[in-house]
């Protein structure tokens, strides 16, 4: 099983990563996505059998089917329903099917000034499965595929060194923590939208499973599969610039720890900077240079800047007032230590903090898709401590040897998730949860040590019992995360249902509902697409629609709000 998981979750990465590139080739844009899609799964088929053998080749096979049949699926059960979010309507959707109607990236701009200045790798992968299944916003499917794929890995991972250390139900176990690591309230959140968070996190959690094995096996196909997802990273958000190479640092502390020779440290790090290094170091500068070239090379020649818009123009008048002027790990400590409240509300409402442990019902309804004060659930702050302790008692009781026994993979173990720890803490908007997705892969991590510390006695029985106080929390985490998202599934289907009775009336009016906050610049006059990307949707349902630019309540029959800040109006006749 082992081996099935982790070869049928490397031949998706390849398949993606594939995809992405070879779409980079088409002269004129998004085109002939089937004859892309099938090159990519031969060329899959191909590094398959060069590293794993004749006998690799059907779990990958197995492996793209299961993953297309989740994204078809997972299409047709949500097409009735609207994205939830706002950015989705703002540009992602917009971004996708311009691309997968002929828009290149490569040559020339566009109107939409996030749709030009941001990664577009992710919303390319998106736009072959609209074009595919003919679905307008079949694209947010993708993350529940990827969701399900890094879910098969972990559970391979976590399988192989328990049934090593020897442990109980291992079966168990390994989903558990397979389960945990991809229920990320914030990729549960976003599962119905077009935000990238929840992929970023996903595709960074792959990256750390594969350079985990790589390092613990010397599996060739696991250092391929991580080398395309730094690609998919690089491609999918700008985050990733900051949070990729800090991976593969935590890759090589790992690796660095978990030996057990006698060669100096120096040595060592020469070795893995010549067998591994330069691979990824070249994987990251191929994704920016090349596969990123729009936007990060065009946005340095057009404005002069790898990020572009700034982010402080970004977050002004997003951020809660009381975090304003604190320093950057301050602001993590608040987002970690507060509790979970609505995010839009006022939007600059202050972070209230809590006692770890603490909790009320109405944190168990209010996490969605930017839930920006206690963005991870009621129970994160303890989860964490206690992930943190748990590592602690096991690293007492190593120093003690006997009668304990301790691997050094658990001080391994515990470096990488430190690593992602301090990373996500001087991460520039550490308090909100979808900018530090990997601070719960951190927890995480630390919560598994205990597996690699055998014996009986005091220290291990706190350890075990830390560990499963940091399990049951991050799973009542995941419990409001989900209930969250149901509630935010109910809304759109509520709204799906209103537009849907708006056929009876002979035209739709739909306006913006605010200005926008950030200008355009000399290429790019729009922050936001949403009211064309409404009458698309619209039209597309047997509703006439016309995009005006005043709303006046007083002359429409009926109005109401459209996710992603749109007024709808039926003009009285």
């Amino acid at each position: 099983m082992t081996r099935f998981a982790n070869i049928g979750a490397s031949s998706i990465f390849l398949f993606l990563a594939f995809l992405l590139a070879l779409s980079r080739l088409a002269p004129t844009g998004f085109s002939f996505p089937t004859l892309f899609a099938s090159a990519s799964i031969v060329l899959v088929l191909i590094v398959v059998f060069a590293l794993k053998g004749k006998s690799g080749l059907f779990p990958a096979l197995c492996a793209i089917v299961v993953f297309s049949a989740v994204i078809l699926i997972w299409s047709l059960v949500t097409r009735p329903l609207f994205d939830p979010g706002y950015d989705g309507y703002s540009y992602h959707l917009s971004a996708i099917w311009d691309i997968g109607t002929g828009w290149n990236p490569f040559l020339s701009p566009h109107n939409n000034i996030w749709v030009d200045s941001y990664p577009n790798g992710y919303w390319t992968l998106q736009s072959y499965i609209v074009a595919l299944t003919g679905m307008l916003l079949s694209g947010q499917a993708l993350s529940t595929a990827l969701l399900a794929t890094v879910a098969l890995l972990a559970y391979g991972f976590f399988l192989e060194i328990l049934s090593k250390q020897e442990r109980p139900l291992p079966h168990i176990q390994a989903l558990l923590f397979a389960g945990i690591i991809v229920a990320n309230p914030v990729t549960l959140g976003q599962l119905m939208t077009h935000y990238v968070d929840g992929p970023l996190y996903l595709f960074g959690s792959a990256l750390v499973l594969f350079l985990l094995l790589d390092a613990t096996s010397q599996n060739r196909l696991a250092r391929w599969s991580a080398i395309c997802c730094i690609i998919l990273m690089v491609n999918t958000k700008t985050a990733a610039l900051y949070y990729a190479p800090l991976i593969v640092f935590g890759g090589f502390v790992y690796d660095i720890i978990r030996q057990k020779t006698k060669e100096p440290i120096m040595q060592r790090a020469l070795q893995w900077i010549g067998r591994k290094g330069f691979l990824y170091g070249f994987a990251f500068i191929f994704g920016v240079a090349v596969i990123g070239y729009k936007p990060y090379v065009t946005n340095v020649g057009d404005h002069g800047k790898l990020l572009y818009p700034s982010v402080d123009r970004i977050m002004d008048g997003n951020t809660p007032s009381n975090i304003i002027l604190l320093s950057v790990p301050m602001k993590f400590v608040y987002g970690i230590f507060s509790s979970t409240e609505e995010s839009s509300s006022p939007i600059d409402a202050q972070v209230e903090l809590k006692i770890p442990g603490t909790f009320s019902l109405s944190e168990f309804k209010v996490l969605q898709f930017d839930t920006r004060r206690g963005g991870f659930g009621p129970f994160f702050s303890l989860a964490l401590i206690t992930s943190i302790l748990a590592y602690l008692g096991c690293r007492q009781a190593a120093r003690n040897r006997t009668p304990y026994s301790w691997r050094r993979e658990g001080d391994a173990f515990a470096a990488f998730g430190a690593i992602l720890f301090i990373s996500s803490m001087f991460f520039p908007e550490s308090w909100w949860a979808r900018y530090v997705p990997f601070i719960w892969l951190s927890a995480v991590m630390f919560a598994a040590t205990p597996i690699f510390l055998t014996g009986k006695g005091t220290l291990p029985h706190f350890s075990r019992t830390m560990s499963i106080i940091a399990l049951l929390s991050f799973i009542g985490c995941i419990v409001a995360g989900t209930i969250g998202s149901a509630r935010q599934m109910y809304h759109a289907y509520k709204q799906s249902v209103v537009v849907n009775n708006l056929k009876d009336y002979p035209v739709i009016e739909l306006s913006y509902y605010w200005d926008s906050v950030i200008n355009g610049d000399f290429q790019s006059s729009s922050q936001s697409d949403a009211a064309e990307i409404y009458a698309q949707i619209m039209e597309e349902r047997g509703i006439h629609t016309e995009i005006v630019e005043n709303y006046v309540k007083n002359n429409c029959e009926a109005s109401g709000y459209l996710f992603g800040g749109i007024i709808w109006c039926a003009p009285k006749s």
